[in-house]
């Protein structure tokens, strides 16, 4: 419990920051036709992008659906399937990354959530990561817990 009290304290610290800014170019963190994984076909749906919900703002709901083609620091391919927005804020994720130079391929389910600013907020194991939206992308900041920053943009991906 103290855990999840802690984590919850430090989301709530982080998204109250101004992401500082990468000092690559834009077109740095773009990489079309990155690759990813493929998700297994689950039995439950539940890597299926789910309707919107009535009633929940338009800037929630814009989150649904499946975001690629960027690299983290123009490096390791990065995706996510935002499959489902709640009432209560809370968003469930599927990040996805590539094997990049010593690291692996890898694809977690979790639990993010949309703060009173409208910004995405994940947890990850490497620190949490703050997605906004810009000119119709994401620009996503990953907190590193041992210091530092790793930027992408997401474009929407319709192929999908």
């Amino acid at each position: 419990m103290k855990r999840i009290v802690v984590s919850i304290a430090s989301l709530s610290v982080l998204a109250a920051c101004i992401a500082p800014g990468s000092n690559l170019p834009d077109s740095a963190l773009v990489r079309p036709g990155c690759y990813t994984v493929d998700l297994y076909d689950d039995p439950f749906r539940r890597n299926v992008v789910q309707p919107a919900k009535i009633g929940l703002p338009d800037s929630w709901n814009r989150y649904l659906g499946v975001w690629g083609e960027g690299a983290w620091n123009g490096g390791q391919c990065h995706e996510i399937h935002v499959t489902e927005v709640n009432q209560d804020g809370s968003v469930i994720v599927i990040d996805t990354v590539a094997p990049y130079e010593s690291l692996r391929a890898e694809s977690h389910r979790r639990t993010g959530r949309i703060d009173r600013n409208g910004r995405l907020i994940v947890p990850g194991t490497n620190g949490p990561t703050v997605y906004t939206f810009e000119s119709g992308h994401l620009r996503g900041t990953r907190f590193r817990h041992v210091g530092g920053t790793d930027h992408v943009i997401l474009n929407p991906k319709t192929d999908v």
